[in-house]
């Protein structure tokens, strides 16, 4: 019978998996289970025998699918940190997509077709298939046995009942036992109340302490205690506190005093009497440069004969906040021509001084950047002198440290930038400055000093809640630490101070990705979007929501966004994504237009773009079309020495399948051979079987049949009809 059979292959593969024979395990156990597809403990052998994790989380769904209470599943579903929808998700059951390699579509439908499958008759040295009407039969007879097994006892009917009138043997004795310990029980407490009673009538010191009254002592209530109250603010749980165990601990120097959630004027420093140039560096603080400047422009031009700085100092940071770096020195340069005005002014020289040191560091940053290293060491040496001029000159200006840490981290020195900002960080009125703190804390995230820089970033929202910068840093500094579930927390709180920050939701949707939760992470960059185009944030919110498109195998959406995001950009890089996602969309006109317009321009290989060319190339193809197949080899054989390691494997499998429609079985053989061994996949199973059975090799090419067969229950493969008709015509011959 079937179940036999199946049970004496279940048993030969679970000895053969004891006995550390892998792949002989994996046959018997897939054999065995064509015949039983619902045996658990099948499921579960070949889970541990599986040649990768993902060949381990189908066999476990398929084992919870048959019994979502299996005992063994559950416990290997909480040590994945899985849940049966997170499983599914994760290996694509939903999808009509098979699970293929990077790149990798469904093999064709192949040139040789299938013969007449005969009647199902078992044959020897094949696993027999049993006939439907006989299985049917079967289990009629099977289910008349359940219901009798399970149908009520009734011969009890007819019988008379009668109260019982005596007792069981041995009671009466029980009952006097009974009796005889329990007045020995009483007659002890008796005589033990009789002697406490006479020892404490001729005992005066016992009757003192039994009866006379005594003083209960009752205590002065403490002064109340003095209990810290909490800041006002929403405060996510856990507490955004880092758990520090590295030196400096997280406790809060005395010199920093705590901040209020209420936004606060940021001070200015060297006052600034203007009240216009105050309210233009408030818009600035808010983001809201554009605003800013036009008041700055029109305070420039009213200095006159009477020289102040303030005016070209704020106009020219509104202008490098813009990007307009030139115009901002030349501005400060002819800021710092009129000094001699003023030589009464002590304050007027350090502010211009700190305020060239800060552009300088910029423009160096964008000369290095564009590979200008010459006119980069001229401005950093710059940098240098202006800001030590800077602080020799006021040292309670806190630009020129921040203009040396940027130099020093700018070169790679970071010891030396750590030094200048505590060397700010050590002036009273600079002790708890918010802005130096930050950047202490970025010198620490570059050098993923991830516990140090989050240290940072809390003494910084300790100084000032709403401190924007160090809001982000504490969340980038919690996926950098792979702690999403504390950058989502981290997240809400900082959206809670900014709602509509388009930088917040994407940081929020990169933390749901790596917790798993794609739907909330769809949601977080959906919100990121809705504020339009103009944000320059939203490119990257569009490739990170086509990757995670891609992730679910909605390539066409991918595609959708990656072209948005290129022509926001004009990034080639982007261009090349966007050829990935067409390919794997089926949108082979866009992926050909691309792939042509990317090849010799050095954003991806030129071997990865032949690569595409010739898969398409043999997608396209059509029985008998040689020439397509022989300039796809061409291309592949191009190709084959510049790729990557985890593209060679694709290119083996196109390889082969080039030479089977060719007719060159040895060379395809040896080409699938080689993709296999990287890794299996049900296409290369099915495209081995297609080969071997043209060789002759129907024995072996049933093995690739079974495989496709096994794993066809979980990925609906759309080669699964022709391997099954295939099987079965060679089992029947």
């Amino acid at each position: 019978m079937i179940d036999d059979q199946a049970k004496q292959l279940r048993k030969a593969g679970v000895e053969a998996a004891k006995a550390g024979d892998k792949d002989r395990a994996r046959q018997l156990l897939q054999q065995s289970l064509q015949l039983d597809p619902n045996n658990e403990a099948a499921w579960i052998w070949l889970m541990t025998v599986a040649r990768d994790r993902r060949e381990k989380l189908i066999c476990l769904y398929k084992l919870l699918e048959i019994n979502p209470n299996n005992t063994m599943g559950q416990e290997a579903l909480a040590s994945l940190n899985l849940t049966p929808d997170k499983l599914a998700e994760e290996l694509g059951i939903k999808t009509t997509v098979p699970t293929l390699q990077p790149m990798q579509r469904a093999a064709p439908t192949p040139v040789i077709r299938a013969p007449q499958a005969a009647p199902e008759t078992p044959q020897a040295g094949t696993v027999p298939v049993a006939d439907p009407q006989r299985v049917a039969q079967a289990q009629a007879e099977l289910d008349a046995l359940v219901r009798e097994y399970l149908a009520p006892f009734d011969g009890y009917t007819g019988i008379a009942w009668t109260r019982k009138t005596r007792s069981r043997a041995g009671e009466r004795d029980s009952l006097v036992l009974r009796a005889y310990v329990a007045a020995g029980v009483a007659g002890a407490l008796v005589i033990i109340l009789i002697i406490g009673a006479v020892v404490i009538l001729n005992n005066p010191a016992a009757r003192t302490v039994l009866f006379a009254p005594t003083g209960t002592p009752t205590r002065t209530p403490a002064p109340p205690t003095a209990t810290f109250t909490p800041t006002p603010g929403v405060t996510p749980t856990p507490s955004p506190t880092p758990e520090l165990t590295l030196t400096p601990s997280p406790t809060v120097p005395p010199n920093i005093r705590p901040g209020s959630d209420a936004p606060e004027p940021t001070a200015i420093y060297p006052p600034v009497q203007e009240r216009t140039i105050r309210d233009a560096v408030a818009l600035m603080n808010q983001g809201r440069v554009e605003e800013a400047l036009p008041t700055l422009v029109v305070e420039v031009t009213l200095v006159g004969t009477d020289f102040n700085p303030n005016p070209y100092f704020y106009r020219a940071m509104a202008l490098a906040r813009l990007g307009r770096l030139d115009a901002a020195a030349e501005l400060l340069r002819t800021a710092e021509r009129r000094l001699p005005e003023k030589p009464n002014e002590p304050s007027y020289a350090p502010l211009v001084n700190a305020g060239l040191a800060w552009v300088d560091a910029l423009r160096a940053e964008q000369a290095l950047d564009a590979g200008r290293r010459d006119e980069a060491n001229a401005l950093l040496r710059n940098i240098e002198d202006r800001a030590e001029t800077a602080i020799a000159g006021d040292p309670r200006l806190e630009l020129p440290y921040l203009a040396l840490a940027r130099r020093h981290r700018l070169v790679g020195d970071y010891d030396a930038a750590i030094t200048a900002l505590d060397e700010g960080l050590a002036v009273p009125e600079l002790a708890g400055n918010v802005n130096l703190i930050i950047e202490k804390g970025q010198q620490y995230f570059d050098q993923r000093e991830y516990d140090l820089a989050a240290y940072q970033a809390f003494l910084a929202l300790y100084a000032d809640p709403t401190a924007e910068a160090a809001h982000l840093l504490q969340i980038k500094t919690a996926l950098a630490q792979d702690n999403p579930g504390l950058a989502v927390l981290l997240a809400q709180r900082y959206l809670f101070y900014y709602p509509g920050s388009v930088e917040g939701y994407t940081l929020l949707g990169e933390a749901r990705v790596r917790e798993g939760n794609f739907d909330l992470a769809l949601e977080a960059y959906n919100q990121a979007l809705a504020g339009g185009e103009d944000n320059p944030f939203t490119a990257e919110v569009l490739v990170a929501r086509a990757q995670l498109y891609e992730q679910r195998r909605r390539y066409d959406l991918a595609r959708d966004d990656y072209t948005r995001a290129y022509t926001l950009t004009d990034d080639l890089t982007l261009r090349a994504r966007r050829m990935l996602a067409a390919y794997n969309a089926g949108n082979i006109r866009v992926a050909e237009e691309d792939a042509r317009a990317l090849l010799g321009a050095g954003v991806i290989p030129d071997a990865e773009i032949q690569l595409l060319q010739a898969r398409i190339l043999i997608d396209q193809a059509r029985e008998g079309e040689t020439a397509e197949f022989e300039q796809a080899l061409n291309l592949l054989e191009t190709a084959s020495g510049s790729l990557s390691a985890d593209l060679r494997p694709v290119a083996d499998e196109y390889r082969a399948r080039a030479q089977y429609n060719l007719g060159s079985y040895d060379d395809a053989l040896r080409a699938i051979n080689n993709a296999l061994s990287a890794g299996e996949t049900g296409s290369r199973h099915y495209l081995r079987g297609l080969i071997l059975e043209a060789q002759g090799k129907d024995d072996l090419a049933a093995r690739d049949y079974d495989w496709v067969m096994t794993w066809g229950t979980v990925y609906p493969y759309p080669f699964l009809p022709d391997a099954r008709q295939r099987l079965q015509a060679i089992q029947n011959e």
